[in-house]
């Protein structure tokens, strides 16, 4: 079964990519994101999966500043069609290395609960085969919160 294969590919990457976030460099790794190229047909049906995992962020993750492993910001964007297609940019960035290891924390303990695994299951099945290889973000290059920079 392909759509089998893409999800265990997709958990395969997901979980490879957090290995190498915690292990791989003295660089703190303490941002994620990814791009996705869609089907204009399916933007619909992604947005509502992006929009439910965003809801998962929020109901699980530590959103207090004064928190350390809190989530700093979650941001997911999508450009105007182009070429049949549109683009979604995930940007999700935590103040420490902690906050992203803690994030992986919680995907483990949630992801698979009776609450949440309709969540991760849509988004392997649907959102998943629309993920660019490779375009996973992993550092900031310019951030600016402006609530928090006067």
């Amino acid at each position: 079964n392909n759509r089998f294969e893409v999800s265990i590919l997709l958990v395969c990457i997901f979980c490879m990519f957090f290995v190498l976030t915690a292990f791989a460099n003295d660089k703190p790794h303490t941002n994620w994101g990814a791009v996705l190229k869609v089907p204009v047909e399916q933007s619909k049906a992604i947005d509502q999966v992006l929009i439910n995992w965003g809801n998962w962020i929020k109901e699980t993750h530590p959103l207090d500043a004064s928190d350390k492993n809190n989530l700093e910001y979650l941001s997911i964007t999508k450009g105007e069609p182009s070429g049949g297609h549109i683009y979604y940019v995930i940007v999700e960035v935590y103040p420490t290395n902690a906050g992203l290891v803690n994030h992986q924390r919680i995907y483990r303990e949630t992801s698979g609960t009776e609450k949440y695994k309709d969540v991760f299951s849509k988004l392997r099945s649907v959102a998943g085969p629309y993920f660019i290889g490779g375009a996973t973000q992993r550092h900031s290059v310019y951030k600016l919160v402006p609530s928090k920079h006067h």
